[in-house]
Order: structure tokens, then C-alpha cells, then sequence
């Protein structure tokens, strides 16, 4: 494709129309005042607990004199160990051939660079870890993507491996780009040093931030049946970063995954397909977090190509 038919005013006029539709299904998804009352309410639940969460966690009951430092040096064991992606896991709590398109085309991917990736619902999720029943019978059904989250943290602290969600394209082994930047022994992306995304995570088993993440949930949801945030799962995170030492310090050391660089392409599906556009974000990230939230797919765009298996990104 030449760049004049890339640069062709309609289909670009297309591209921005359907992006405007698309953007209007994530209006409300952050509500700062929702952040802000979900976060007290996690850390009036956790810090009376932190004694019990930390012993669970298999911290000290008290943190040692200089803990965040200890933790940061303790993270240099992780250095030698390899990448895990012989334990790669998505979800999908139905049968994959009735997911929306984008979802099967990412997973269809997926299991092209990993085909021994699980492509997991409830049952077989259950054949790998425990399930409490009240996260269960609270989430499954009526919440899906909250369940997914206890899921994710529990495989991953168990087994570790790698948690990749089923509407995120995977364009070729992650291994180099995930061997510098799993020396911390967890990996989320991340939009700043605080605020991660967890549609990706890379975990060694038993680190301090995976169990503790999965402990901090159970004790949510244990002595609570409602979601105050949608994004439940980044206010524990924050809240666990801020008061155990130990968490702070594993997250010290974990380098920089981008959650703006592997977003890259959601931002272009739109948008007329041109392959070196296409190929230079894949260079720049080869794990891209997309949407299957969109009403049209413009002709000639990048979401076309990619549902007929055509992206043709750099290999």
C-alpha cells in the first residue's frame, strides 16, 4: 500500500469516526471520586489486618529495620532465573469460537507464539488453583472481569508464568523483552511508577507483590459484596505498595514495562493500515493491549486487516 492510499482523506476521516464511536464506550470507566473513596476504604480494611496479610504472605509479622532496601537487593536472585514461558494463561469464561472477533483473533495468535498457552474458563481454572467459594459465587457470574482478576494473581502466585488477556496481541516470543525487565520477579505494565495495568502480568511464584495481591483481594472480598471502583484490583495494588515496605521494595527493582508503548496499536486500529506504521509499533512493543469495544471496523483500517489475520507485523 503506497502512503498516498494511507494519507486518502476518506478513509482517514472514516478511521477518526469510528475511533470518536469507539471512545464513547470507555466514558465513565475512571471516576476520580470512585478511586479516591475505594482506596480508603482498602486501607481501612488492610492496615488493621497488615499483621495477618504479611504473616500469610510469609513477611514477618513487623517489618525489619530497613525493609524496602532489603527487599529492592533481594529481587538480585531473580536475575539468573528464566523467563517462564513454558506457563503462559488467558481466559475466557465461554467458548472461544463465540468470542467477538477481536478475541479470537488474539488468541489464534497467541497460540501461534505459544502453543502451549491455556486458554482457560471457570472449570479449567480450577484444575490448577483453588477458588474460594465466596469469590466465586460474588464474581463468576455477575463479574466477570473481577473474577478473572482473582484468577490471574492466584495462577500466577501458585505456578507463576505469564497472564496475557485474551484482547491483547502478542506479535512474537516476549522473552527478550521480558528477561531485563523481570528482575524484580513481577512485572505489570505500568502508566506511571504507581498506576500499573494488570491485563499483562509476568510473575515468578511466591514473590511478595503477587501473594500479597492475591491475599489483599480475598480479604476484600471476604468482608465485602460490593465494588466501590471498577478498577478494584489497581487500588490494592497502590494501598499494598504504600503501606508493606517489603511490596514497595520488590517494586523498586522491576523495571519499566510501558503501558502507553504497548497501547500503541488500540490507538491506530482505526486508522488507515499502513505496514510500516504497523510495524514500527510492533518494534516498539511486541505485547499490545487492544479493545473488542468498537461498533464498525472502517475499510482499509488496521482493526480490518488484523481480524482477516493479515497485520503482517514485522517478525
Amino acid at each position: 500500500m503506497s502512503w498516498r492510499g494511507y494519507l486518502d482523506p476518506d478513509r482517514i476521516a472514516a478511521g477518526v469516526r469510528a475511533e470518536l464511536e469507539r471512545s464513547a464506550h470507555f466514558q465513565g470507566d475512571f471516576d476520580l471520586g470512585a478511586a479516591i473513596t475505594a482506596s480508603a476504604r482498602v486501607a481501612g480494611l488492610l492496615v488493621p489486618r497488615l499483621e495477618e496479610l504479611r504473616l500469610a504472605a510469609g513477611l514477618p509479622a513487623r517489618p525489619a529495620l530497613l525493609a524496602r532496601r532489603r527487599a529492592r537487593l533481594a529481587t538480585r536472585r531473580h536475575r539468573a532465573r528464566p523467563v517462564p514461558t513454558d506457563r503462559v494463561f488467558t481466559f475466557w469464561n465461554r467458548p472461544i469460537g463465540e468470542a467477538p472477533p477481536l478475541v479470537q483473533a488474539c488468541v489464534e495468535q497467541l497460540l501461534r507464539v505459544y502453543p502451549h498457552a491455556r486458554v482457560l474458563d471457570g472449570d479449567a481454572a480450577r484444575d490448577l488453583v483453588e477458588i474460594p467459594d465466596r469469590v466465586a459465587s460474588l464474581l463468576e457470574d455477575s463479574r466477570p472481569a473481577h473474577f478473572t482478576d482473582y484468577v490471574r494473581t492466584r495462577l500466577l502466585e501458585e505456578h507463576g508464568g505469564l497472564w496475557i488477556d485474551a484482547t491483547a496481541w502478542v506479535d512474537r516470543d516476549l522473552t527478550g523483552m521480558l528477561r531485563p525487565r523481570l528482575a524484580g520477579g513481577t512485572l505489570f505494565p505500568r502508566w506511571t511508577r504507581a498506576y500499573i495495568a494488570n491485563w499483562f502480568i509476568a510473575s515468578l511464584p511466591h514473590t511478595p507483590i503477587i501473594s500479597l495481591q492475591r491475599l489483599a483481594l480475598e480479604t476484600w472480598w471476604e468482608h465485602n459484596d460490593d465494588l466501590p471502583d471498577y478498577f478494584l484490583y489497581h487500588r490494592v495494588f497502590e494501598v499494598l505498595r504504600a503501606i508493606v515496605p517489603e511490596f514497595r521494595g520488590q517494586w523498586d527493582a522491576v523495571p519499566t514495562l510501558s503501558a502507553t508503548s504497548c497501547s500503541l496499536l488500540q490507538m491506530e486500529m482505526m486508522a488507515p493500515y499502513h505496514p510500516v506504521v504497523v510495524d514500527g509499533i510492533l518494534e516498539i512493543s511486541p505485547l499490545q493491549k487492544l479493545s473488542y469495544k468498537y461498533d464498525t471496523v472502517p475499510e482499509g483500517s488496521v482493526l480490518e486487516r488484523l481480524l482477516a489475520g493479515e497485520l503482517h507485523g514485522r517478525r
